[in-house]
């Protein structure tokens, strides 16, 4: 009788074991890059509309993370509306505003050759805390988006050589080759054309590039 309780117990624990997430064992390094999915519309429906990331993902966001040395907290830093700021892992993750329907998060880390610059990436990055979002996606002004960050501090602590290749923009759609109405939209309240073809960056590209491996998918 004994024998059968302890086998049933035995059972239970290993079915109880195999329930916990991956993300017990999963552990965040300084310089990770989250790359984010999200499920809204706006501007995140149009970034998903005109560019592509890894495994078929449409990411619409990146931020790079930062460990606390003194508390040992993780946070990301990310360039968002309306300012470059630290959030808190957790509020990264599953954003207040969006608890009904959190982005889908994967995780990017650098490759072996790029892992010594990254202490002085986030010093750049942290540096940058304050700054006006780049709504015009312009590389030469001193506001940022997310992507560009990303590139820019990585490109600062790499003696001003680039980790993320530059390309090409293009604000119109995969499936018919047009302007979406959002970024028509969008340029004409800044007064400005939209940048067709000008250089950025975009956060599905930075997650296809060969200088990173994806490490882990949050479910």
């Amino acid at each position: 009788m004994y024998r059968y309780f302890f086998i049933l117990l035995f059972i239970i624990y290993v079915n109880s074991f195999s329930q916990i997430k991956p993300d017990a064992f999963f552990e965040l390094q300084n310089g990770d890059l989250i790359f984010q999915e999200s499920c809204d519309n706006g501007m995140g429906e149009a970034i998903k509309q005109v560019t592509q990331g890894i495994d078929g993902y449409n990411f619409t966001h990146v931020g790079m993370v930062w460990i606390n040395p003194y508390s040992h907290e993780v946070f990301v830093i990310e360039a968002t509306h309306p300012k470059v700021r630290v959030t808190a892992l957790k509020d990264y993750l599953v954003p207040e505003e969006k608890i009904n329907c959190p982005p889908r998060s994967v995780v990017g880390r650098l490759k072996e050759t790029y892992q010594p610059i990254i202490p002085q990436a986030i010093q750049e990055a942290l540096q940058l805390v304050g700054k006006e979002y780049d709504d015009a996606f312009d590389l030469s002004n001193d506001q940022y988006y997310c992507s560009e960050l990303i590139y820019k501090v990585l490109y600062c602590a790499n003696n001003h050589i680039a980790v993320f290749p530059l390309n090409k923009m293009t604000f119109k759609s995969s499936k018919n080759g047009e302007f979406n109405s959002f970024w028509i939209s969008h340029f004409k309240n800044l007064g400005i054309p939209v940048p067709e073809g000008e250089w950025g960056i975009n956060p599905g590209a930075m997650s296809q590039s060969d200088v990173l491996n994806i490490v882990y998918f949050y479910q």
